[in-house]
This record gives structure tokens, C-alpha cells and sequence, in this order.
């Protein structure tokens, strides 16, 4: 699946509720059907400054496709990563950089979340580009 049919998905699955709790709701379960990291990966290596909560991304880089796997210690941080980890894993890093996620505006993601949040949101998100940026210089 492309990252425009990923994101189409996200829109459309978001678009089946019609309130903030229930959105809320959704993000927390995507958040709680990733799989587990290994309590080992959760060092500072890995750890995504700039959040609030504790938040660890650790790539996984193989013929230059990226996959992400995460873990955060907040139900709503473990939900954002499960949405960009779902539209960005799988991709190159040119993928990644060209496709940034203007999504979440649409599903009106930054304006429900507090500043703390959103700045965690930020921060991921830099946090993705600089992994993909970092694959391209060293390619």
C-alpha cells in the first residue's frame, strides 16, 4: 500500500466518528495493538527528545526501506506514533521526506491536542525526518 492510500485510510477511518472522545478512543487502541519493543530498546539511543512523555522510535533499515517500531509511557503519544509509524513504515526515506503528513490536519488532529501534545507531535515528527534525513547523507 502507497502512503497516499495509508493516509486515505487514516481520513477516512477518522471520519467514521463524529466527536473528539471518540477519535481520542480510536487513537488510544491503534496505540495499544503495536507490538511490544523490548524493554531493552528503551535507552537514550532511541528516546525522542522533545516530548513530553517518554517516547523511544527505533528504525529498522533494510534495502533502504524503513520500518518503525516504538513504544511511549502515554496511551495518546503510543496513538500518534501508531499513525505516522503506520503511514511512514515500509517507505524510503525519500518517501518519508517528500510525504509530509499534512493528513493530520485534515483529520483535525493539532487543534485537539494540548500544547504539550502537540509539541510531542512535533517533535516525532522531526524526529522521523531526521532518521530518513540521516539514511540519505550516509547513502
Amino acid at each position: 500500500m502507497s502512503i497516499q492510500e495509508k493516509i486515505n485510510q487514516i481520513i477516512e477511518n477518522f471520519s467514521y466518528f463524529d466527536n473528539w472522545e471518540n477519535r481520542y478512543e480510536y487513537l488510544i487502541d491503534l496505540g495499544k495493538k503495536l507490538p511490544k519493543i523490548d524493554e531493552n530498546l528503551k535507552i537514550n539511543e532511541f528516546k525522542v527528545q522533545g516530548c513530553a512523555s517518554n517516547l523511544w522510535v527505533i528504525p529498522e533499515i533494510n534495502q533502504n526501506i524503513i520500518n518503525f517500531k516504538g513504544a511511549s509511557d502515554s496511551a495518546i503519544v503510543q496513538g500518534l506514533f501508531a499513525i505516522l509509524t503506520n503511514v511512514y513504515s515500509g517507505a524510503t526515506a525519500e518517501e518519508i521526506i517528500n510525504n509530509p503528513p499534512l493528513f493530520l490536519e485534515k483529520i483535525e488532529l493539532k487543534e485537539h491536542l494540548g500544547p504539550s501534545r502537540a509539541n510531542g507531535l512535533n517533535s516525532l515528527i522531526r524526529h522521523l525526518n531526521s532518521i530518513a534525513n540521516n539514511m540519505l547523507i550516509s547513502s
